[in-house]
């Protein structure tokens, strides 16, 4: 608690690991020149770096040989690699550092990358398709230094935005010689198993990035038959494998934000979208239906109407059928007339009725001419009133 009282040790115990705690402070590179340096028989080296505005005592166990192999001597410009400590016997503050190079490297190895991506932007190999990366990776595959606190950073927010998220982390070292080659062989690993891979670390000094400026490394990010995600160092770094890769984060953290969406947000997302599906299956059904009701209606009045169309239809052809008849009777009337008044014009008893007669014979038939009358033939006459029977004489 505040203002508790402690001992000395206690409270240099806290403050060792508060600073070695702290991200920036425990991976972190500083440069300066190297003013005081002791190559010890243990091996070990204990040097100090100073600029105009400091100076911090540093170590680097084992780091004789190295010192020696570059051949550093007091008064170069150096970058030591490494994070801070304190020494709780003496509560002394230093710099453990894990690796040293000369500053003048850097101009050699920055040379050979503007090299790389001039190369690579005349071939056209900055310019080609990127492969996309899954809407939600089944398997995600992580290549970083094991135990790194860019790795545990990337773990805990992938926990944060799904929980029991599943994905596979191979560890490899991210700085140093060996770092390439690592590298290049996890990818090849998880090129057989995953759908989206990243591979980063977290910031550091450029020497410390450097394997991802290499022309090996980034060969095999664009060989790769997965989608690959650069997310190396922080937002203001920008490494050659940033520039190849399918996908550039500006940072690990940065990564899972952009590849792994939130669960809670994406459920969401989806009964949002499923309601609006329900709403619009139901306005659909609502739309059919009413559809349907006017099919129904019309149909329900169809048969009245068609009995009604064939009522008119059935008096229409009445009617026709009774002029068609009326309209015959009346010319067979007219024909009747005119053969009435044809017989009665030609019927003999009207003849008869002016004064005339008409002989007929046995027979009945009309005798027109004396020829073929011969006596005691009987004839009869035919009078208007009557008829007299005669008998001819000669």
């Amino acid at each position: 608690m505040a203002g508790e009282t402690l001992e000395v040790g206690q409270f240099v115990a806290m403050a060792r690991k508060t600073l070695i705690n702290e991200p920036y402070l425990s991976n972190a590179a500083i440069i300066g020149e190297l003013t005081k340096l002791t190559l010890a028989r243990s091996g070990h080296s204990y040097f100090t770096l100073t600029d105009s505005n400091g100076s911090i005592d540093c170590v680097l166990f084992g780091g004789n040989t190295s010192f020696q192999s570059q051949s550093i001597k007091e008064g170069m410009k150096i970058v030591a690699a490494g994070g801070i400590d304190v020494y709780v016997k003496t509560g002394r503050m230093q710099f453990k550092a894990s690796r040293v190079q000369p500053v003048q490297s850097i101009g050699e190895l920055e040379k050979a990358r503007r090299e790389l991506i001039q190369r690579w932007r005349e071939d056209g190999t900055m310019d080609r398709d990127r492969k996309l990366a899954p809407f939600i990776p089944k398997k995600l595959h992580i290549i970083t230094g094991g135990g790194s606190a860019a790795l545990s950073d990337m773990q805990r927010l992938i926990e944060d935005r799904w929980p029991s998220f599943s994905y596979t982390v191979i560890p490899v070292l991210v700085q140093g010689s060996s770092a390439p080659g690592q590298i290049i062989r996890a990818l090849k690993q998880a090129e057989k198993h995953a759908d989206l891979i990243i591979v980063g670390r977290g910031g550091g000094s450029p020497e410390d990035l450097w394997s991802f400026n290499l022309e090996p490394v980034c060969q095999a990010i664009i060989d790769c038959k997965v989608p690959v995600v650069s997310a190396v160092g922080h937002e203001s770094d920008f490494m050659v494998s940033d520039m190849i890769a399918d996908i550039r984060a500006s940072t690990p953290s940065n990564a899972i934000e952009r590849v792994i969406p939130i669960k809670d947000e994406l459920i969401a997302l989806i009964a949002q979208v499923s309601d609006r599906l329900d709403f619009a299956i139901d306005r659909l059904f609502l739309q059919h239906n009413e559809r349907l009701s006017n099919i129904v209606l019309r149909l329900s009045s169809a048969p009245m109407k068609g009995v009604s169309n064939a009522k008119l239809k059935h008096n229409r052809l009445l009617n026709r059928i009774n002029s068609s008849i009326e309209r015959r009777i009346s010319q067979e009337k007219n024909r009747l007339n005119s053969i009435e008044s044809i017989l009665s014009s030609t019927n003999p008893s009207r003849v008869l009725e002016r004064g005339y007669s008409m002989t007929v014979n046995e027979k009945g038939s009309p005798v027109t001419s004396v020829v073929g009358l011969k006596g005691g033939d009987q004839l009869t006459v035919v009078l208007q009133d009557g008829q007299v029977d005669t008998e001819v004489k000669k």
